[in-house]
């Protein structure tokens, strides 16, 4: 059984995670946690349904001092209205995990759930930093350039110059903190490298990029975007959630194709592996989970598909970004950029 929550070491990075989010419920996310447990310096609260809960963890060897279950009565749906399903159930499991920021219970939160419902259950209950206009999601994209995020990949359709320069600042900060590199290379997603190449929003926000402190390198263009050219690219939410969904179905679609035309030619285990391997090159691995981007506490989202071992891969990806106190380096950088722009 969980630990209740007031006995939880206080010390650790406290995480809460949507036991209810995801394709496969209570079942993947809690053996999800009970990986991520074995393995991390931290306490884990999932959020959720007492007695589903309860019976995933019953007769599981795991160190009980750092699971506790805090109820929540209901979740989001993956085809509910983001904002009215957060109206008619204000103890959904989303919502009862992100107010445990609000009321510092919690340092982070991840959840497998729906993304459109956790995006605005996060930006009206934590609120974004300040003189930010909107939020992102963003990260690396496909296999084959770990080392590329893109921002954004699906919550803005439209967007203005400055909100893509601002999306590029916070993606740098992930690439210092979660790649290493020091000084990130920045290119807008367009149809040309050349400056003048691109439509009214990539135009206009050139030269902004190109006036200021980042490390511009200027257009880059689909191809460019697995050779480890940039390592943040901005677009517009339109255009990302569309390469984002491209990437998937490309993994998908390689994976069968090497099955059935492998098929009986190579060992079954030896064609699992091949097929595997190349689906997580090709695609956005559900492993590489990331944060909302813009939110003033840590929101760490990933695929409703996920199994437990993705599972327990964002919930180190949480832990990773309180480490690393991603959010005040953030904020500092925004901050920062903001002067810059208010002096010219």
């Amino acid at each position: 059984m969980g630990t209740d929550l007031t006995k939880a070491s206080n010390h650790l990075p406290r995480i809460a995670i949507d036991a209810m989010g995801g394709d496969f419920g209570p079942a993947s996310i809690v053996e999800g946690a009970i990986e991520a447990s074995r393995n991390l310096e931290a306490n884990l609260f999932l959020v959720g349904d007492p007695n589903e809960i309860n019976s995933q963890l019953k007769g599981r060897n795991y160190p009980e001092h750092r699971i506790s279950v805090v109820e929540a009565k209901g979740k989001v749906g993956e085809y509910d209205h983001p904002i009215m399903a957060l109206k008619r159930n204000p103890e959904a499991s989303i919502v009862v995990a992100i107010n445990m920021i609000r009321q510092d219970k919690a340092d982070a939160v991840v959840s497998m759930g729906p993304t459109g419902a956790s995006m605005a259950c996060a930006s009206l209950t934590l609120g974004l930093f300040e003189g930010l206009e909107r939020p992102c999601v963003g990260g690396p994209f496909v296999g084959l350039s770990p080392n590329t995020a893109i921002l954004d990949l699906g919550s803005n359709i439209d967007c203005r110059p400055h909100q893509l320069f601002d999306f590029a600042v916070m993606g740098c900060v992930y690439a210092r903190k979660f790649f290493g590199i020091n000084e990130p290379r920045v290119g807008i997603l367009s149809v040309g490298a050349e400056e003048g190449k691109g439509n009214k929003l990539v135009r206009d926000s050139y030269q902004m990029f190109k006036n200021s402190n980042l490390n511009f390198i200027g257009n880059v263009e689909g191809m460019d975007l697995l050779s480890d050219k940039a390592n943040v690219v901005v677009c517009d939410g339109f255009v990302g959630n569309i390469l984002l969904k491209f990437a998937e179905a490309m993994g998908d679609g390689l994976y069968a194709f090497l099955k059935h035309r492998l098929a009986g030619r190579i060992n079954e285990n030896e064609l699992e592996e091949l097929a595997t391997a190349v689906w997580g090159l090709t695609n956005r691995s559900r492993m590489s989970s990331g944060p909302f981007f813009g939110v003033q506490g840590n929101v760490v989202v990933g695929h409703g598909a996920s199994r437990y071992d993705e599972v327990a891969a964002a919930i180190a990806t949480a832990n990773r970004c309180i480490e690393v106190d991603l959010l005040d380096s953030i904020k500092r950088e925004l901050h920062g950029f903001q002067q810059e722009r208010e002096v010219n």
